[in-house]
């Protein structure tokens, strides 16, 4: 096995790909309870806007860890063995 080709050091253990599946549906649930509260006329002008503040940084810990979870399934299932990315002419050494 190519050493370069070694993808099990980017596979989630299944433990942590249970936890960070868990992790994932929590965060979502708390992004759309955001967007709820935000969608009410009763939040007052500073809660809405540390609501506003907050939204970004659930999206971006949402997308992180949702990339996370499909790289591991889709690198879990890959042979090392079968992979074989050709050089590029313009790779080569001169």
């Amino acid at each position: 096995m190519d050493p370069k080709n070694d993808f099990a050091r980017y596979v989630l253990d299944p433990d942590e790909l249970c936890k960070s599946r868990e992790e994932l549906a929590r965060l979502g649930a708390t992004r759309d309870r955001i967007v709820d509260a935000l969608k009410s006329a009763m939040l007052k002008p500073h809660q809405r806007e540390q609501f506003r503040k907050a939204l970004p940084l659930y999206e971006a810990k949402i997308r992180t860890l949702r990339d996370r979870i499909l790289a591991s399934d889709l690198l879990g299932n890959l042979d090392p063995d079968d992979v074989h990315i050709p050089k590029h002419f313009q790779d080569r050494k001169r």
